[in-house]
């Protein structure tokens, strides 16, 4: 039994060891044990190690280290006894679980209500990471259309960037299922390449590319753009804004280009910047939350093709998954397997 844990913020390679964890953990009432299989690094994983401001506040550091993880699948090992039947949950079954604490570990304690039943024709690799990226894209879609002036609300053109990132293919497909158009920004050719495979129709702009304003323009054709969703931010962010009808609104839920944004060109244009954090979703309605969670498992059923796996390391292999993690241009997510 292994967890992986950091005892203080810094760089994630740096910061974060490999330990033993103890067989025995307490088991609360309405709490499970789970022998976890596979979990996801996320971005936000790293950001919190590393107490990046893009992560919001640091995240507190127990007495002992702290684990990082939201998401993963496994299997229960034990059900406290006041657990109710109708949870759907029993010993043995094979679960994903949000939110969870510490998921980078051989087994974690859960709230039973936190556990989501996995059936045979979803795999462990899709699992592992179908929660947390679709709830993302859900609320960013949602932030989208409450920003959409209402006679503005059919024929609608938006701009998305980091669009061949995990998010990015689900936030797409979403859209496009909406009836939505999106033209589609990526960093480089090989993500270029990649996302226009998957998706021949679509507009897809390399903004490494010299013109892709340009580019980008012509795809507008003159189209009037008032939402753009962002999850770089950085130079790219007021690049794209320059696109924004006046009064437009970009929906950031992210910042993987690492960089700060320059945002002194949004006010002159009465731009709206408007954040989404997957630490929100917790305060949505609970039809709302119930609606996300199965959608999540409908996508990973019938689109499993949307949580590809670019990597499952071995827990013991850590390090490499942390290096392939921040690779650039990688296509699909990392998993650690314990």
């Amino acid at each position: 039994m292994q967890r992986i844990v950091h005892t203080n913020h810094g760089e994630p390679a740096e910061t974060l060891r490999l330990e033993p964890l103890s067989d025995a953990l307490p088991l609360a009432s309405g709490r499970a044990i789970v022998r976890v299989s596979a979990a996801p690094v996320h971005p936000g994983d790293l950001l919190g190690v590393s107490a990046s401001p893009a992560f919001g506040a640091p995240p507190v550091i127990p007495v002992g280290g702290r684990v990082p993880g939201v998401e993963g699948v496994g299997v229960v090992e034990a059900l406290a006894a006041d657990v109710d039947v109708s949870h759907g949950v029993q010993v043995g079954t094979r679960v994903a679980f949000f939110p969870g604490i510490g998921t980078w570990s051989s087994r974690i304690t859960a709230p039973v209500e936190s556990l989501i039943p996995v059936p045979d024709e979803v795999s462990d690799e899709v699992a592992a990471q179908m929660v947390v990226n679709t709830l993302t894209a859900r609320l960013a879609m949602r932030a989208g259309h409450n920003a959409l002036p209402e006679d503005k609300r059919e024929d609608v053109t938006v701009i998305q960037t980091a669009a061949n990132s995990a998010v990015g293919k689900l936030l797409t497909h979403l859209l496009v299922e909406a009836g939505v158009n999106p033209i589609l920004l990526v960093g480089s050719a090989t993500s270029g390449q990649a996302l226009k495979a998957a998706r021949p129709d679509a507009t897809v702009i390399v903004t490494e590319n010299h013109g892709w304003k340009d580019e980008l323009r012509d795809a507008l054709a003159d189209r009037p753009v008032y939402v753009a969703f962002d999850g770089v931010g950085g130079a790219l962010l007021p690049e794209v804004a320059g696109f924004l009808a006046r009064g437009g609104t970009i929906i950031s839920y992210g910042s993987m280009g690492g960089a700060t944004t320059d945002i002194r060109t949004i006010a002159p244009r009465a731009l709206t910047i408007k954040g989404v954090s997957l630490f929100s979703w917790q305060f949505e309605p609970a039809a709302v939350r119930e609606a996300d969670l199965a959608k999540a498992l409908e996508l990973a059923r019938n689109f499993p093709n949307l949580f590809p796996v670019a990597e499952r390391y071995p827990a013991l292999d850590y390090q490499g998954a942390l290096e392939h993690a921040n690779r650039r241009g990688k296509t699909g997510m990392v998993l650690l397997a314990f």
